[in-house]
């Protein structure tokens, strides 16, 4: 099977778990979905039940902290580019057209991101079997079909920090996405702006907010290769990242998928699986999943635990090995295992006499 096969059918936003979860009784968007879905009415109220996240009830709730990344949540919806921010991108990239002979529209585009925070930028087609045939996330755009034309994408990685995901599964973990989803989500939303005003048509695609998956069109970008925990894991940063994404009919050059040695990596590795609390990750081979090769996620098992510890967990991206400080030893390894991927099952002993086979319990 190949890692990089087409998918073969689209995916359907109302069924994904977040939007599942978005959905509240006695209301006309959760009576719509059950009855599409019956099969899933007992099992999502019971994941109802639970405490929500960032809320009292959860075992790693923190009156201090989890306010904060439920704040960066409640914000993300109202971000407003900086109207001078936006100007000076404008006026930068325009100067430059002008006046140099070999202008290079998408080397403007991703240096703005860069700018802006991001950590990683690559161009991509939009392959239309990775946009949503409806929205499901928000009740006010509830089972509107998704058309979105724009043939490519600027997609970017933002980094979550070392030191905070170190605490996983505690409360810094949440605020440190709920950050860098606020971060990601501001990116997106300046790029567009631009655009926008030199002519463009731009979407910006951010939590919550979603037309395409982001996941493989990050791989298709170039920016990393999808792991055992569903993930993407990117060079440098592991699954230590957030993913950010605009598209456009701006003319971008398209970059190639990359080979980190993930796949083969994974194949041996197996750590996130094994220090997955829920057992939600699989512990097998890969296997075809709408056409794609893949390692599934039971993901009813990783929103539960989610909801029990009241906060997104992490495990599964701290303790990635790729996910490691950027130091020029874990860089050498990393080079090392794009290279001579066979040296995996070597590089994995290493990881484990070095940081430990197991998460440390706290």
């Amino acid at each position: 099977m190949e890692p990089d096969a087409n998918p073969t059918e689209r995916v359907d936003e109302r069924d994904t778990m977040f939007a599942r979860m978005a959905r509240s009784p006695r209301t006309s968007a959760y009576d719509d979905f059950y009855e599409r879905r019956p099969e899933l009415r007992e099992a999502d109220d019971r994941l109802r039940s639970l405490p929500v996240l960032c809320q009292p009830g959860g075992r790693h709730y923190d009156p201090a902290i989890s306010p904060q990344a439920d704040a960066y949540f409640d914000a993300i919806g109202d971000i407003r580019p900086e109207p001078g921010r936006v100007l000076r991108a404008v006026a930068a990239i325009e100067e430059a057209r002008e006046n140099t002979d070999a202008w290079d529209g998408t080397a403007a585009l991703k240096g703005l991101a860069h700018s802006l925070g991001a950590v990683a930028a690559g161009c991509a087609a939009v392959d239309p079997a990775f946009v949503y045939t409806h929205k499901g996330r928000l009740d006010e755009d509830y089972g509107r079909p998704v058309t979105l034309d724009h043939p490519s994408a600027l997609v970017f990685l933002v980094e979550m920090a070392y030191d905070a995901m170190r605490r996983a599964p505690e409360a810094p973990v949440i605020r440190e996405s709920a950050r860098q989803y606020y971060r990601a989500a501001v990116i997106g939303k300046t790029i567009a702006a631009v655009l926008h005003q030199l002519g463009y048509a731009a979407k910006p695609h951010y939590d919550a907010h979603y037309d395409v998956i982001l996941p493989p069109l990050a791989v298709r970008a170039g920016l990393g290769e999808l792991g055992r925990n569903n993930l993407l894991v990117a060079d440098r940063y592991g699954s230590r990242v957030r993913i950010g994404a605009v598209t456009t009919d701006f003319p971008l050059t398209r970059d190639a998928p990359v080979s980190l040695g993930v796949r083969e990596f994974c194949r041996v590795c197996r750590k996130c699986a094994d220090n997955c609390p829920p057992r939600a990750l699989s512990d097998g081979e890969p296997v075809q999943v709408r056409g794609v090769c893949k390692w599934p996620t039971r993901v009813e098992q990783c929103y539960g635990y989610w909801r029990h510890m009241g906060t997104d967990c992490g495990i599964c991206m701290a303790g990635c090995p790729f996910s490691h400080r950027d130091t020029w030893f874990h860089g050498a390894v990393r080079r090392t295992l794009r290279r001579m991927p066979w040296l995996a099952r070597l590089a994995v002993l290493g990881d484990d006499l070095v940081y430990g086979r197991h998460w440390p319990a706290r």
